[in-house]
């Protein structure tokens, strides 16, 4: 990759993450970027990113659902008020922590499984 596109890159998928911040979607909002043509296009071809080829570089995959969300007016208007911005970070904190907690149980209950393989006495062959 050539160091132009591979700058290119870099900032477009840093700008990806970022929107999983709701305070920069309201920070964006409040001083009417979501209501410019242009960034709405901007936002538009960074849909790419959903690819599974680009999306395997994204560490935070809830901006990829934020990203879908930008695509309707409504939710880019909404954005511009504190309160609905509040409200997605509570919903990404609370899809956070389920899938913590979710992924230790699921972790703990297949080392169980997994030791009752082990510990299970070998059946002889029967012929």
């Amino acid at each position: 990759m050539m160091d132009e596109e591979k700058r290119r890159f870099e900032m477009e998928l840093e700008f990806v993450q970022a929107l999983a911040n709701p305070n920069y979607l309201n920070f964006l909002a409040q001083r009417g970027y979501f209501k410019e043509e242009y960034f709405v296009n901007y936002l538009k071809y960074l849909l790419y990113w959903k690819q599974p080829e680009y999306s395997r570089c994204i560490k935070f995959p809830q901006c990829l659902h934020i990203l879908e969300a930008l695509q309707s007016p409504q939710f880019r208007e909404a954005m511009a008020y504190g309160p609905s911005a509040k409200f997605v970070e509570d919903q990404l904190v609370l899809q956070w922590q389920f899938y913590l907690r979710k992924r230790h149980r699921l972790c703990e209950e297949q080392e169980e499984l997994e030791a009752a393989s082990t510990s299970e006495p070998s059946k002889p062959d029967v012929k």
